[in-house]
Formats: structure tokens, sequence, C-alpha cells
């Protein structure tokens, strides 16, 4: 049937080829006659434009005489005769026959009649394995995720799937599929550490119960050096500052000094020396100029004008997270870590709404050891939502500019984010803010010049908040 199909359409299409072969018999004008003809036309209208008193005789003498000259011109110029068509019946069935052939002929040999159709389904995971092998971790988690679904025995999709997660920062789902891989690899203690730690990350860089029993099951049986990090960690956490200090110094003296943890390691000796009020070169002797001043001892100088002009600065706009941060540094380089946990506070508290924002503070924290001491909030707790409930207009309207400060934020640092920039520009006419509005529009439109399909969407949905544009 599909050989019968193909061979009637492939003859269709031949016939239609051969079709202007086939014709009847046909006479045609030739350019000499259709020029004189008009010419002809012309003379008539000059009788009409007279007859109707349009135009005097002279004139229309005088235009008979100018039609007369140009059509003996032209009749001078172009050739005489007709030009006569007829029918070539034989020509006509070469041209269908060569055509259906090579029709039939090029799919036989270049196409594949046996070949079942592909399904759409099939084609899309065609699709998403191209770009899976083109390095788009995205398609390449959906892909792990339908081998699991399908194979949920196999423990190195888990483990890969596992690692993909937390290579773009989603550490639940990563902590999840550590866990099948866990259960399918048995007492594996990298699987165990690996697990471990990603249900710490997932619980914001806080050692969880479970998590700590199987690091220091990993610590006691192996040299695990993870392991014997995180149960440090878990000590600080629980308020034994000396027992996690001691734990990482252990780790630091039986570690490479080039190891890829070490300057992690060394961190959080120096910010918990600083903490205790001990010297930093106890548990590390060849610490640097820098990190025994950062310990709270000698090396370097307070900038006590640097920190005076920040407090000026964020007096006169407190909307700037990274000069709270940068406050919060320097304010722990001069030994004062209270001032440097209190700046990030208030940081907290002008971004509570922008996520973004309080990741970065999170990690400026982290930096400076605070989070060895005490935790800091993590994120809205039921009393924390019933408060905002009760908010005043003026509350609401300061989280609302927290929240629209957070997206600038984050837009400055991730500028290909168009619908990003659309939310800006509308956010800041809502609040009545036209000049910020304006240069929102100016910079998204400059981030995508070279995308006009991106340019014709900001300007369909900002230019309407955009008077004199």
């Amino acid at each position: 049937m599909f050989w019968l199909v193909l061979a009637a359409a492939a003859l269709l299409s031949g016939l239609w080829i051969a079709w202007p072969f086939l014709r009847s018999r046909s006479v045609d004008l030739t350019g000499a006659d259709g020029a004189i003809s008009i010419y002809r036309d012309q003379l008539d209208e000059v009788d009409r434009d007279r007859a109707a008193g349009l135009i005097s005789a002279a004139e229309a003498e005088a235009a008979r005489a100018e039609i007369e000259r140009r059509a003996l011109h032209a009749a001078r110029r172009l050739d005489r005769g007709m030009a006569i068509s007829t029918r070539a019946p034989v020509t006509a069935g070469a041209v269908a026959v060569f055509a259906t052939a090579a029709t039939l002929g090029g799919y036989a040999w270049l196409g594949s009649p046996g070949a079942p159709d592909q399904p759409l389904a099939a084609r899309q995971q065609e699709a998403l394995t191209r770009m899976a092998e083109a390095g788009d971790l995205t398609s390449k988690i959906q892909l792990l995720n339908q081998a699991t679904q399908e194979n949920p025995e196999n423990f190195e999709d888990w483990w890969i799937l596992a690692r993909s997660y937390a290579a773009i920062g989603d550490h639940a789902s990563s902590a999840d599929a550590y866990r099948h891989a866990a259960d399918l690899a048995g007492d594996r203690p990298a699987v165990l550490s690996a697990y471990a730690e990603a249900m710490t990350l997932a619980n914001g860089n806080k050692v969880p119960g479970a998590a700590r029993l199987i690091f220091e099951g990993l610590a006691r049986d192996t040299a695990d050096p993870r392991a014997r990090y995180y149960v440090a960690l878990a000590k600080a956490q629980a308020q034994d500052f000396q027992g996690a200090i001691d734990g990482w110094t252990a780790l630091a003296r039986s570690s490479a000094p080039d190891a890829p943890w070490m300057p992690l390691v060394r961190r959080d000796i120096v910010n918990m020396a600083r903490f205790l009020k001990q010297d930093v070169t106890g548990y590390l002797p060849y610490a640097s100029p820098a990190e025994i001043a950062a310990a709270g001892g000698t090396g370097l100088t307070p900038d006590i004008n640097g920190v005076a002009a920040l407090e000026a600065q964020l007096a006169a706009e407190p909307k700037d997270y990274k000069a709270w941060i940068a406050l919060a540094r320097a304010r722990g380089r001069a030994g004062d870590m209270d001032a440097a946990k209190d700046a990030l506070a208030q940081a907290r508290q002008h971004y509570a709404a922008a996520p973004f924002v309080l990741q970065k503070i999170a990690e400026a924290e982290r930096a400076l050891g605070l989070d060895l001491v005490a935790a800091a909030p993590r994120g809205p707790d039921a009393e924390d939502i019933a408060a905002a409930a009760e908010m005043t207009q003026d509350e609401r309207d300061a989280m609302i500019e927290g929240m629209v400060a957070g997206l600038a934020a984050r837009l400055e640092e991730q500028p290909d984010d168009p619908d990003g920039w659309v939310m800006l520009v509308r956010s800041y006419a809502t609040l009545g803010d036209q000049e910020k509005a304006r240069v929102a529009y100016d910079t998204a439109l400059a981030q995508f010049s070279g995308d006009a399909a991106v340019l014709q969407m900001i300007r369909a949905q900002t230019d309407p908040l955009m008077p004199g544009r």
C-alpha cells in the first residue's frame, strides 16, 4: 500500500511537470503587435477627449502626431509575427516518466521505507539526549531521573543523579538521591559521607542528628577527612568550641598543606581561635600574618576610617547589601565580632524577602565564622508569618522595597534574565521611582542588545510604564 501511494504521488507530480507540453495549440501576439495595440488605444483615448471637449483640435492633432511617431518607432525596433504553441506528447511522456522514476528510485536508494513511524515521545527523548550530551545539566538530570524510575536498583544512576543535583545547588534533591545510592551501596564510606554532607548542606550547613551519627561512625572507623571536618563542625554548633578547634587542628596536622579541604579548615580554626580569644599559632604554627590578624592577634591595623565611611554610606542608602557585608568584614577584622554580627542582622532586616541576598549574607556569615557560635535564622517561622500578617502599611512597603532591592542585587550578578528585568522595571514604576525604572529599562536593553526577540518582549511589557518612550 505504501508503495502504491508513493507511486501515485510521484506520477501526479510528473504529470504536473509535463503539463506545459500537453496544452492545446495557441497563437500569441509577439512584442510588436502588443506594443502597437497600446498606441492604438492611446489614439482612441485622444478622440474621446476631443469629442468631450477636454482638449482643443490643435492639442488633439499634436497628440495624434506624437503617438503615431512612437508607434512607428516601436514597429521598427520590434519583431513581427506570431508565437505558435503546439502539443508535444512525446516530450511530455518522457518528462513524466523521468520525474516518476527519479522520485521512486531516489527514495528507494536514500529513504528508509521499512522504518516505522517515530512517536513524538521518542523524538523528544532524542532531543533531550542530544542536549545532555552537549553538556546541559538540566537535561542530564531529566534523563537520570527517567533511568532511576526504569531501573531503581542501579547504583551508578543514583550516584550520578545525586552529584548532578549537588552541582546545581539543589541539596535537598541531592540528599534524597544519595539516600537511594547509600541503600544500594551498603556501608561504602565514600557514599555515606557524601550522603551526610548533602543532608548538612540541605539543612543550611547545620549538621543534623542523622548526619552526625554517620560522620562520627566514619571518623571512628576510617580516616575520611570530610567526616572528621563535620564532626568538629557539629561540636562547634553544639557549643563544644574547644572540641571543635581541636578536631580541626588534628585534621590540619594530618593533611597535606595543599589538600583541597585545607583552606576551609584553616579558616574555621582562625575564626574559632578569635572567638575563644586564643593564640592561633598554637593551632596553626605557620599561620600567615593575615590569619593572625583575623584571629585577633597583631598583624593588620583595623581600618577605622573605612568602617566609618561604610557606616555613613549605609546611613544614606541602607539598601546596599554589599556595603553591609563589607562593613561586617571590616568590623570582624577589627576584632569586634558582635558588631559584625549586628551588621549582618541589619542587612537581613532590609532584605528579609530577598532569598538571593539572604544567601549572600549567609555566605559572609560563614566566612567570618559567625555561624560556628550561634545559628542565624534561615527563614521565617510561624511567628514571623503571623507577625507579617499584622504589619502596618509602612512595614509592608519596607518589605516590598527589600524584595525589589533583592531582585536588583540578583540581576546585578545574574543579568541574563529578561523576565527579571521586566519585573524590576515594573516594580520600580509601581513604587513611583521613575528614575530607577528608567535606569533598569536602559540596562535591560543594553544587556540584550543583540537579541531582537527579547528586546521586543521587554519593550512590549515595559514601554507603557516609561513616559516619553
